[in-house]
């Protein structure tokens, strides 16, 4: 029997389950949710990117109709602090102020839009100081400090001896590289609403991804316990990593004034505040030092990471451990050096964005092989294959891989879907090239957040045959109720149609940690599996009572509930009355944990992640000598994700990666002036449109990890970190230019195309 036959809805495509209702627009999203009776908040912020508050005036402000009050940091009850990981980051700024954005109040009112023109009423007095804009000032500065020192967090990586490695190179290449801010610009805004109750309880619906980061939040800035907070999930239109941290510093802020005012508050952030105020993919400039063997076999290198942290470090500490840990790619490489920067700045902050900090890294590492390949006359295609990671291997933090390594069958299939030719080739005023991409990418938290590494899942059998199910992780755009489904009707062998997946909810299951990481798919199913390895012994018991034959010759398979011993049935409704009729256990909780790692933080030696998920990208691209304008016509994209769960989803969660990518590498051009974002809507941050996004080939490896559900591995961040560097590949090809720096705008392409006439 193959193993597509023997899952019944694991490995199959399924509609997605919300689809119906998110496209004729019966979805309900926050601002669906009816207002009546609540009044609404407005972020008074800073407009100076450094300095002191002198004075706050309210006069003007409190003339507006439907004027409330004004919130700031001498409202909080508890502690006024929102740092997710370093305390450095007051909710409301008590003096200084750091950043265009910087919080110092709200404004409430009867209406959203008295509270918004209120808000632009607040004067506020500065003493300014010189803000620090770019990693070098801050890096470089000796007394102008951000915070009591200008280094937000630093990571590294010791393995080997470089001397030595270096020493043993035919060729020592050197090469810097520098990516940009992104924004992450979900289609919904940041929102949410607090309603007040007794006894210092407080409820909260958001759009979010971590309702337990809001719960504990929320809970220190009220000095209330976990218990008196309940964090529900809206329906969420989209998060990319941008919903993780911030709407823990709405909720807390509008919590702060909804137990003053004893009133249900609601606050949306517009387009300009919601991009002004919160975070963005990180900025990084890298300095890569490889030896190498004339062969092309990698022995030594030396990295330099600096990342742009922004204001507050938020999740900096997240991304540059992940970016240290993966700096040099799937590759063998027996001696290297690592050290991953973050740096504060007066800019917003930077945090959590799709990859955290691995398509940064994988733009050096790629960039820098190809650019190897070039010094030694290879194909890129050749250098990568000669020193790709296989079962067996050691990773450059030095962890062995035995199994679940399909980097190498990622870039073989890649490579013949794509009929990949390296030879740049001129069509009349186009140039046209082709580029690839390898990465792996570390599933859940890892070393450095394994504490926290754990979910949770809670079926509930109905009498009817219906099944409930909640897990702590969320539904953010990406499928996932659809795969949560077709998991607890696999590990219980009923119809996915049976199930409802309820809302995400603290009140419905432990802290499950952050819906980040790629973790949902590998979190929750091995939940849900452990809860159903609790139901099926009750289940079989109930059976073999009720049909008089033993648990061993009962089966659950295909919504069937079937006795081997009696050649007998049952419907799946009777057995479900009869659980209750006989008063069995029909709730269980599931619980799964990624295994302690073995890991030296001072080093960054050792198991950094528990798997790893590959892929490789290759990038066929147009540029136009007339414009600058870099088309790109297709890419090939092939992903091993372990074992397809839904392999429809999983394409449209390639798909969907592969265009933030394009947009991050092409078009997303973030500018700031001073701290204030000149690129505030889409007439000015331009992300890719249906005419520039390319055709995707979709390849699916699926080389299983046994500590996955059912073989599964993580693909939503692996999804959109090969892109970038695939495509500048790509360009780097088409012009016969090593394109060290994106965005790719048409200015910079067509600037380095006069100079090279």
């Amino acid at each position: 029997m193959s193993e597509q036959n023997y899952y019944h809805y694991i490995g199959t495509s399924h509609l997605r389950s919300d689809a119906k209702e998110k496209t004729t627009g019966e979805t309900k999203f926050l601002t669906d949710i009816p207002d009546k009776g609540m009044l609404h908040a407005a972020p008074v912020y800073s407009s100076i990117p450094f300095g002191e508050t002198i004075s706050i005036d309210v006069s003007v402000a409190e003339s507006v109709q439907g004027y409330v009050d004004f919130i700031s940091a001498k409202d909080i009850p508890g502690e006024n602090q929102i740092g997710v990981i370093f305390q450095d980051q007051p909710l409301f700024a008590d003096k200084i102020v750091r950043y265009v954005g910087d919080s110092i109040g709200l404004v409430v009112a009867e209406t959203s839009e008295a509270a918004y023109y209120a808000a632009r009423l607040i004067k506020i007095k500065y003493e300014e100081h010189t803000p620090l804009l770019s990693i070098d000032e801050s890096r470089d500065a000796e007394n102008n400090f951000i915070h009591e020192t200008n280094l937000a967090c630093k990571h590294r990586v010791r393995k080997g001896n470089i001397e030595i490695g270096f020493n043993t190179a035919d060729k020592i290449v050197e090469a810097s590289f520098k990516t940009p801010f992104q924004e992450h610009y979900y289609l919904e805004p940041q929102g949410c609403i607090v309603t007040p109750g007794n006894n210092s309880n407080v409820e909260i619906v958001g759009t979010l991804q971590c309702p337990f980061y809001i719960q504990k939040s929320v809970a220190k800035v009220l000095g209330v316990n976990l218990k008196n907070v309940s964090v529900e999930q809206a329906p969420t239109g989209g998060g990319f990593g941008g919903k993780e941290d911030i709407p823990s510093e709405l909720a807390a802020r509008v919590a702060v004034a909804a137990v003053k005012l004893g009133r249900t508050i609601k606050m949306v952030y517009r387009r300009k505040e919601d991009v002004q105020l919160t975070s963005k993919r990180h900025p990084f400039q890298m300095h890569y030092k490889v030896g190498v063997k004339n062969d092309g076999t990698l022995v030594a290198a030396d990295i330099l990471l600096e990342e742009n942290a922004g204001a507050y470090a938020t999740l900096s500490s997240v991304v540059s451990y992940r970016a240290s840990a993966q700096a040099m790619g799937p590759y063998i490489i027996p001696n290297i050096h690592v050290d991953s920067n973050s740096y504060y700045t007066n800019l917003p902050p930077t945090g959590a964005f799709r990859g955290f900090g691995s398509p940064q890294a994988a733009f050096g590492h790629e960039r820098m092989m190809d650019v190897i390949a070039a010094e030694l006359n290879m194909d890129p295609v050749e250098i990568r294959l000669k020193n790709i990671l296989k079962p067996g291997d050691a990773t450059m933090t030095d962890q062995s891989l035995p199994i679940s390594v399909g980097a190498e069958e990622t870039i073989r299939k890649a490579v013949k879907s794509s009929n990949w030719n390296h030879k740049n080739i001129e069509d009349g005023r186009y140039l046209h090239g082709m580029g690839i991409s390898t990465i792996h990418y570390g599933n859940c938290l890892g070393a450095a957040g394994w504490h926290m590494d754990g979910s949770a899942a809670r079926i509930q059998i109905q009498r009817d045959g219906k099944i409930t199910v909640a897990f702590g992780l969320v539904e953010m755009g990406q499928g996932a109720l659809t795969v949560v489904k077709q998991m607890t009707a696999e590990a219980l062998g009923i119809s996915p149609e049976r199930i409802t997946v309820l809302p995400t909810s603290t009140e419905y299951v432990p802290d499950s940690g952050p819906a980040v990481a790629s973790r949902n798919v590998v979190m929750t199913g091995n939940a849900i599996r452990d809860a159903a390895k609790k139901l099926l012994p009750i289940l079989k018991d109930a059976v073999a009572e009720l049909m008089e034959c033993k648990p061993n010759d009962v089966e659950l398979t295909n919504d069937r509930v079937f006795c081997r011993a009696n050649n007998s049935e049952l419907t799946f409704e009777e057995l479900t009355n009869y659980l209750y009729i006989t008063n069995r256990k029909t709730e269980e909780l599931g619980w799964w944990h990624v295994r302690e790692l073995e890991y030296n933080k001072d080093t960054g030696i050792g198991e950094a992640y528990f798997t790893y998920s590959y892929a490789t990208h290759i990038a066929k691209v147009r540029v136009d000598k007339l414009t600058g304008l870099v088309h790109t016509d297709k890419i090939w994209a092939a992903h091993d994700i372990g074992k397809a769960i839904n392999p429809a989803g999983l394409e449209g969660q390639i798909e969907g990666g592969t265009a933030q990518g394009v947009g991050w590498v092409t078009t997303e051009n973030f500018i700031t002036d001073r701290g204030i974002v000149q690129t505030e809507n889409l007439s000015t941050y331009l992300l890719p449109t249906a005419t520039d996004v390319p055709d995707v080939e979709s390849i699916i490896v699926e080389d299983p990890e046994p500590e996955g559900p059912w073989g599964a591995k993580g693909i939503g961040e692996p999804a959109v970190i090969p892109t970038g560097a695939a495509i500048a590949n790509a360009v780097s090809n088409a012009l016969g230019v090593q394109m060290n720096e994106i965005p790719l705008t048409p200015e910079k392409v067509l600037n380095i195309i006069m100079k090279n006439k």
